[in-house]
């Protein structure tokens, strides 16, 4: 094993050490996680149970090959932590117990792996199920192993080495208004990790509203509304003061109201309806787990947040209350990125479809036209072209052959096999239609499952492709004509779940397009073209598509000038095993996630420290056009934190399920071409905008310029910040 490997295992086994205990409160910071720790060894013995536990897992895990990346997040060791803590509190430390634990860890990890993958399948976590089947088995049979020689702990614990310490926290909180509220919900918080007094439960809460915000407020809120429920109703409080496990409103709130649902107000309106159910359960089923002489501990929250989630994923539609897709363990992070991604990507199809047309052509008849589009076939799209007096034909117009779309191309609008091809019957006199060939001569493309694209009223004897044809995107198709229900010459395009030629429509957005008026230039992404509007495909222009065409395994050796101080830089292309390609800083272990489609390049996660030259190109080709235009603008939006930074940022979270006043924005521009059609030199500016409000707070203000052939260079410059970086874009 060289030192490389060692290195990796001794970060992976750290980091799977400290999240173990992170994860109990759905987080994976450090600072939590050492706080928690911090709080289990108020009782050595309780800590040193919970460590050997975490690392009998962790070797367990490792041992039997399982996968690093949940082994570095503790998912398989966190309800292990528990346990260990858990046997620490109730035994005496001595061998027989380090054997106890072992036993124990094992089964809990065996019983991790099973519910991970049963109710993954589900699409439900498996919260702390494996720790309470197993403390419960502990606790019901525990004493039957009189050779391990376990007995019942004394009580002794660092209250008893510095009462005074534990006292003055108590006196401390009882000065605070609604002390009685404080009092429970520090020790609910506490009593998660079987320390049941203020200190523990205060540094706990130190550590969550240090870690998230979001959490923090959501930990408080739960707990509240679970003591108002109970007071309201006039329940007995014993039950929440019994292992004051109040802790299940707090951990319900968390993973509800921000962890497994993003926060938002319909989260926090979630929870209103929630608590009481948590309340039902503790009630309900106190009396029969005293009978057993019991604790219910946390199953109350599992059972509460396994159904709310098990009927959200059974919902016809998505609806308002949206599931956190990809878990960043943080409430925040699920919160600005999936809102940030619904803002820039949210009209956005998976299947970025292009207009079937070369050039500018106009839409006669749009969605939901008058003429024909209506019912099932509302979703559908006319094309004809037009000359500078708005006619369609030159001469009289009395011949197809005098209509400008007549025999122009017509070209798939993306990657796909044709299914169905409809040939051979003839072209319309003008003002005539053909009802019994409604839609004449026709092209059905099959994109994905349940998306096809239909061309109609193509001229007679012009198709150039044939069943099960591939064709990709922008292969000649056929020629416009007139066939079919068509009284003048037009192309007749729309989208259809089904391959039939006669099925109805779906509605579709396309992926990048122009719209042109009083020669002026717009850009649309996932839009959908309406009705008189001039559109067009865009061209990507050579130089911009050389410039950011970065490919795996490229490296890009960056000469930095900033504040006079220079410097190398190499950042180097990946591929990740998701097929998502990014860029990395060899310097500073920042990455960038970006995503070319051939017409617009645009990034889509960074991770990494802020102020790095790959934070920088980040912000300022967030989102470039790969095609010059002369005046559009390119606008998008960053996350909050890509701009404001500390304690700005840190109050924003409090509010932010609420409503934001924060916002950050991007634009970019075209400034400079020195030839349009073959152009060996551009310059974009790109503009970063914090505001509060609508107040300006932040700005960043950068200039890309790029010139020459065949390779090109890239300049990335910013006059405020005195930054300037040049790149040979070479392969």
């Amino acid at each position: 094993m060289n030192e490389l490997t060692i290195k990796y295992y001794l970060k992976l086994f750290l980091e799977g050490f400290l999240n173990s205990y992170a994860q109990v409160y759905f987080s994976t910071g450090k600072l939590l996680a050492v706080l928690l720790i911090l709080v289990t060894f108020f009782d050595v013995g309780a800590g040193l149970s919970g460590v050997i536990a975490v690392v009998i897992t962790q070797l367990s895990a490792l041992l039997f090959h399982f996968d690093h990346k949940n082994i570095r997040e503790g998912t398989y060791s966190y309800n292990s932590a528990m346990i260990g803590v858990a046997l620490g509190i109730l035994y005496q430390p001595n061998f027989s117990l380090i054997i106890f634990i072992t036993v124990a860890s094992i089964l809990t990890f065996l019983l991790t792996v099973w519910f991970m993958n049963q109710l993954a399948v589900k699409g439900l976590p498996f919260l702390s199920m494996p720790f309470l089947l197993v403390i419960w088995l502990v606790m019901l049979g525990g004493n039957g192993f009189s050779s391990l020689d376990l007995v019942a702990k004394t009580n002794y614990s660092l209250i008893q080495i510095y009462p005074e310490l534990f006292y003055h926290m108590t006196e401390f909180v009882g000065t605070w208004p609604f002390a009685d509220v404080f009092y429970m919900y520090f020790r609910s918080l506490g009593a998660i990790l079987f320390q049941y007094n203020d200190l523990a439960g205060i540094l706990i809460a130190i550590g969550i509203l240090f870690q998230s915000r979001i959490s923090f407020v959501l930990s408080l809120y739960g707990f509240v509304l679970g003591f108002l429920f109970y007071r309201y109703m006039e329940a007995d409080f014993s039950q929440l003061i019994y292992s004051y496990i109040g802790f299940n409103f707090i951990l319900t709130a968390i993973a509800l109201g921000g962890f497994f649902i993003v926060a938002s107000r319909r989260s926090l309106f979630l929870l209103v309806f929630v608590i009481p159910l948590i309340a039902m359960i503790i009630s309900g089923t106190h009396g029969l787990f005293l009978f057993f002489n019991l604790p219910m501990y946390s199953l109350p929250f599992n059972i509460t947040v396994l159904l709310v989630l098990y009927m959200l994923n059974q919902r016809a539609y998505p609806g308002k209350l949206h599931r956190v897709l990809y878990q960043h363990f943080s409430a925040e992070k699920n919160h600005y990125k999936y809102y940030n991604s619904l803002e820039r990507f949210g009209n956005q199809a998976f299947f970025n479809i292009s207009l079937p047309i070369i050039g500018f052509w106009r839409i006669p008849q749009g969605n939901d036209g008058l003429i024909t589009h209506r019912e099932d076939y509302r979703h559908a799209l006319d094309f004809d072209v037009i000359d500078s007096n708005n006619q369609t034909y030159k001469n009289e117009g009395f011949e197809k052959t005098d209509y400008l779309c007549f025999d122009l191309p017509v070209i798939s609008p993306a990657n796909g096999t044709v299914v169905a091809v409809v040939d051979g019957i003839d072209d319309n006199g003008i003002g005539s239609v053909n009802l019994e060939n409604n839609w004449g001569n026709t092209v059905v493309i099959k994109h994905a499952e349940y998306l096809y694209s239909k061309l109609s009223h193509l001229k007679k004897n012009s198709i150039e492709v044939k069943l099960n044809d591939f064709v990709s995107k922008g292969h000649l198709i056929g020629r416009c004509g007139n066939s079919g229900r068509s009284p003048e010459p037009h192309l007749h395009f729309q989208m259809q779940a089904t391959p039939f030629v006669g099925s109805k429509t779906l509605l579709y957005p396309l992926g990048h397009y122009l719209t042109k008026e009083q020669e002026q230039f717009k850009l649309h992404s996932s839009d959908i073209p309406k009705e008189g509007e001039l559109v067009s495909n865009i061209t990507p222009t050579s130089l911009l598509s050389k410039a950011f065409g970065f490919i795996p395994g490229q490296i890009l050796r960056w000469e930095v000038n900033k504040n006079g101080k220079k410097q190398e830089i190499i950042w180097e292309v990946f591929v990740s095993s998701l097929n998502a390609t990014y860029l990395y800083c060899h310097k500073t272990k920042a990455v960038a996630y970006f995503v070319n489609d051939g017409t617009m390049f645009y990034f889509t996660e960074y991770y990494g420290n802020k102020g790095t030259l790959l934070h920088h190109f980040y912000k300022s080709a967030h989102r470039v056009l790969l095609a010059y235009y002369k005046g559009i603008e390119v606008k998008d939006r960053l996350l909050i934190s890509d701009l404001f930074h500390g304690g700005l940022n840190f109050v924003h979270d409090f509010t932010a399920p609420a409503f934001h006043y924060l916002k950050s924005y991007y634009s970019s521009e075209f400034v400079r071409i020195d030839n349009e059609h073959s152009p060996s030199e551009i310059e974009i500016h790109s503009k970063c905008s914090g505001k509060l409000m609508e107040k300006t707070l932040v700005e960043n203000n950068y200039t890309i310029t790029l010139s020459g052939g065949t390779v090109p260079n890239l300049v990335l410059s910013s006059s405020e910040l005195n930054l300037t970086a040049t790149v040979c874009l070479e392969g």
